[in-house]
């Protein structure tokens, strides 16, 4: 994957928007990957996926606001993408609401919410990128994702080997990508050879 933004980077410089829904161990897999494989990458943004923080707090909307949660969670959406810094507004929140310990089900809405955005309010500039025509929301990843493994691995009555699979989507990648055309030069260049006509 590095090796591929290197190569988009060296054809034309932009920015690089790394996208997660926060896991430690995915943004520092990731930071690495471009530490070390793409020094082109010089304008990183590094943001946490939108709709996964959305998800995480239309679950404390719930518990703060009862049934008037989608107003709550409508009025928090507006903020953080048209309001730089509103994170820390919803923090702030999300902490005067005092429900940071209530249980719902098994689990802590509100504590949870307050987590992840410590935890990560630095990659919610939403507000910026958005100026900037960066993506804030990883779904064009995960619409590529199923156009290129569920459309040609599910057909009906396919089966596959994990290592013939994994070999049509290699495939199909360089297809869709465009490309293609570089790959089989790389692929043939050791099976060419001059040919010379015998007199």
């Amino acid at each position: 994957m590095a090796q591929d933004v290197q190569q988009v980077l060296s054809q034309r410089l932009m920015p690089v928007v790394v996208l997660t829904d926060g896991a430690p161990e995915m943004m520092n897999l990731l930071d690495q990957a471009l530490a070390s494989h793409t020094p082109k990458a010089t304008q990183v943004v590094r943001l946490v996926d939108f709709w996964h923080l959305m998800e995480k707090l239309a679950l404390a909307a719930l518990l703060i606001h009862g049934a008037l949660a989608p107003q709550g969670i409508e009025r928090w959406k507006l903020c953080l993408l048209n309001r730089e810094g509103a994170v820390w507004q919803v923090l702030a929140e999300l902490h005067e609401s005092g429900k940071r310990q209530q249980r719902q089900g098994e689990g802590l809405p509100v504590h949870d919410a307050i987590t992840y955005l410590e935890n990560h309010g630095e990659r919610m500039s939403y507000t910026l990128a958005r100026q900037k025509g960066l993506p804030i929301g990883s779904g064009g990843v995960e619409a590529a994702c199923k156009s290129l493994v569920t459309l040609r691995m599910k057909r009906p009555g396919s089966r596959w080997k994990e290592d013939s699979g994994q070999r049509v989507l290699d495939l199909r990648s360089l297809v869709l990508s465009d490309r293609w055309e570089p790959a089989m030069r790389l692929t043939l260049a050791p099976l060419r050879s001059e040919v010379r006509l015998a007199a």
